[in-house]
């Protein structure tokens, strides 16, 4: 059975998806309805893959720690959502990182590539670190396509995995604006 999946890298979607729906690449003013944007997603990879199923969207996110947030636990535990947390570093300067994301997303792709679980992978994300776990993939006959997100010719994604994708996909304000919400600022 024909099958794709979607690998979801928070950071990227967060920073490029609230850059182009709110005007920010703040995470902490963004707020996404994920019942909304895993629809999109899945809507999406039907357009594109018709004779195929869908089988899982991965998340990919950090956690402070490794631990799961509220957000973490809700879209964990929302039907066919497989969360994936890497951890969280403080950078300084108000900064935080994440570390290991890329690292779990390229297993994943490994991995369900090997078991022939998937035939298509959407790859929603733009750190030069994911390639190599596409061209696993491919090497074992995976299509990999890669998901970007507007302004594109920003070229907010690596030009290396630009290259090496067998298509490419990108997403304009149409699509995923109604996923994207201004969060509101915490009262104390």
């Amino acid at each position: 059975m024909d099958r794709f999946a979607w690998f979801v890298d928070a950071g990227y979607l967060y920073v490029a998806g609230g850059n182009l729906c709110l005007g920010t690449r703040r995470r902490s003013e963004v707020a996404i309805d994920f019942d909304a944007l895993t629809t999109t997603l899945v809507a999406e990879g039907q357009t594109h893959s018709p004779e195929e199923r869908f089988l899982r969207t991965y998340w990919y996110d950090g956690a402070r720690d490794g631990t799961p947030t509220a957000v973490h636990s809700a879209l964990g535990a929302r039907s066919g959502v497989k969360l994936r947390l890497g951890r969280t570093v403080d950078a300084g300067a108000n900064r935080i990182v994440q570390k290991g994301v890329d690292s779990l997303i390229v297993r994943d792709l490994i991995r369900l590539s090997q078991n022939r679980a998937i035939t298509t992978a959407y790859l929603l994300g733009g750190d030069e670190d994911l390639r190599q776990g596409m061209v696993e993939a491919q090497d074992m006959g995976v299509r990999v396509v890669l998901v970007g997100i507007e302004p594109f010719p920003e070229r907010n994604q690596a030009a290396s995995l630009i290259r090496e994708a067998d298509d490419l996909v990108v997403l304009g304000r149409e699509v995923l604006e109604s996923a994207f919400k201004r969060r509101e600022p915490a009262r104390h």
